[in-house]
């Protein structure tokens, strides 16, 4: 017989009253478990049945394709024949919207300041646009700039040009939306 058990049997769990009290510690356990199942699921605010909302989803309207615009093309190349190369802002200004602008008055656009990368493209007058995608509303192109020569910037950058009818409505005037070059640093490696 062990010297270090005081039980003849061994364990904790060989006494009556042990076993006892286990059976009611773990029914009261489950009794608990039951009780926060039960009120999260059927009553709570994040139960399965629990609505988020009483109201009917808000679904974006439909875009309707449409033919690219031709007037779009050409603010389109006025906006590339003035913001980027930082010249007669005062042109481009009325050729952008709010989403461009932000809440930069006419006087703070004038100082070139502003939100549009800027390019020295020498091919502004004469790039051809890549239409991405034509709604009746709204227009993705691809624009392929090439740099003057003596600039110090990359020779060859494309950008997406945005454009977005104004109040968003089928006749309203084109408006450019959205300015950002095609390309990302490169990742370094490890040589």
């Amino acid at each position: 017989m062990d010297s270090s058990s005081s039980s003849p049997s061994g364990g904790i769990l060989s006494s009556p009253r042990a076993q006892r009290r286990l059976l009611f510690l773990s029914g009261g356990i489950l009794a608990v478990g039951l009780i926060v199942f039960f009120v999260t699921y059927f009553h709570g605010s994040s139960g399965y049945n629990s609505p988020i909302s009483n109201k009917p989803a808000q679904s974006a309207p439909k875009q309707v394709k449409a033919a690219p615009d031709p007037a779009a093309f050409k603010v389109a190349r006025k906006f590339i024949e003035t913001a980027p190369l930082r010249k007669n802002l005062d042109v481009a200004y009325p050729l952008v919207n709010a989403e461009i602008k932000g809440t930069q008055t006419r006087k703070q656009w004038d100082k070139g300041n502003i939100a549009v990368l800027p390019y020295p493209a020498g091919n502004a007058k004469t790039t051809g646009f890549q239409v991405l995608w034509s709604y009746k509303t709204q227009m993705m192109l691809v624009v392929d700039l090439v740099a003057r020569r003596g600039t110090d910037v990359r020779p060859h950058l494309p950008f997406f040009l945005g454009l977005k009818r104004a109040g968003n409505k089928p006749n309203g005037r084109w408006l450019v939306n959205y300015w950002e070059a095609d390309w990302a640093p490169p990742v370094p490696t490890n040589q």
